[in-house]
């Protein structure tokens, strides 16, 4: 499964986002072709590490991640996830072959 969770940073087109949370979708096969043809954005992650007891400076955790387009978060997912945000929440799908992640970033950027 990607190992991405809540807290990391998700980068888009040199763009960096929180993220505030995230659903694992294991054993979902919606790695297919369609699928990859709809996943054209190129994404990485960062994560903090914990030093006794200290958040450190994030650093790069994932790249070449192959994602879908960023888009709105749905009421029905900010409810179903009881998300709560003073800025814009975007959505995006990453699949590989054991399942995807539905990933929840706060778009500082365009708040």
């Amino acid at each position: 499964m990607i190992d991405i969770k809540e807290g990391d940073i998700f980068i888009v087109d040199s763009e960096e986002h929180p993220v505030k949370a995230v659903e694992l979708w294991p054993k979902t096969h919606f790695h297919t072709e369609g699928f990859k043809r709809m996943a054209n954005v190129t994404a990485s992650t960062k994560r903090a590490t914990l030093t006794s007891g200290k958040r450190g400076m994030p650093v790069a955790k994932l790249s070449g991640l192959k994602c879908t387009p960023l888009d709105p978060v749905s009421t029905d997912v900010i409810e179903r996830l009881a998300l709560e945000s003073p800025v814009r929440l975007r959505e995006t799908f990453i699949a590989d072959d054991t399942g995807f992640v539905h990933v929840i970033i706060e778009d500082l950027q365009h708040a």
